[in-house]
């Protein structure tokens, strides 16, 4: 900026607090994340033992599933496989449990997570979980990683039996980013 203009902002800053006027500096822009893989097209399946029902009680439960294609910051990752297992107090409709999981990518390297999870309905009536993490090693390390999982039962009335839901299936996305 030239000396003039400086001058000339010095002198409205002064006139205005002489003035009795303030104003405020301008809010500073949050730096939005910068996203190293989206896979938004997959599908996965979730095993549970015991089965889930209305009420929620503890669970072990293990999931596998793939999602592709892939955008990423790194143009050789174009499609994912996942695993994980975890345990928590789930039900049908509703619960929460931590996981650990690997995903790999088509390239043969892998991401280690952690998640904390919860299982919410969606407004469409289908129970999802939404599992969000750090990438612990491996790609992308450090990063926030999001797996979305649609839990769709074969046969939702055993939701209402003492045996449970066994067995989900649906669609899944995964999203790595950082700030």
């Amino acid at each position: 900026m030239s000396r003039s203009k400086s001058l000339i902002i010095r002198a409205i800053a002064v006139a205005g607090l002489a003035a009795g006027v303030w104003l405020p500096a301008a809010p500073q822009a949050s730096a939005a994340p910068t996203i190293d893989a989206a896979c938004p097209v997959g599908a996965a399946t979730v095993n549970y033992s015991p089965g889930v029902t209305l009420s929620p009680h503890q669970t072990d439960l293990t999931f596998t599933g793939s999602a592709a294609p892939c955008t990423s910051s790194d143009p050789s990752v174009t499609a994912a496989t996942f695993t994980g297992s975890g345990s928590g107090q789930l039900g049908c409709v509703s619960g929460a449990f931590d996981a650990t999981g690997l995903v790999t990518w088509n390239t043969g390297a892998t991401s280690s997570v952690t998640f904390s999870s919860v299982v919410d309905l969606r407004p469409s009536g289908i129970p999802v979980v939404v599992a969000n993490g750090p990438v612990t090693s491996g790609k992308f390390r450090g990063d926030a990683v999001t797996l979305t999982i649609e839990l769709i039962p074969a046969n939702p009335l055993a939701c209402l039996t003492t045996g449970g839901v066994t067995q989900t299936h649906g669609a899944a996305t995964i999203l790595m980013s950082h700030l």
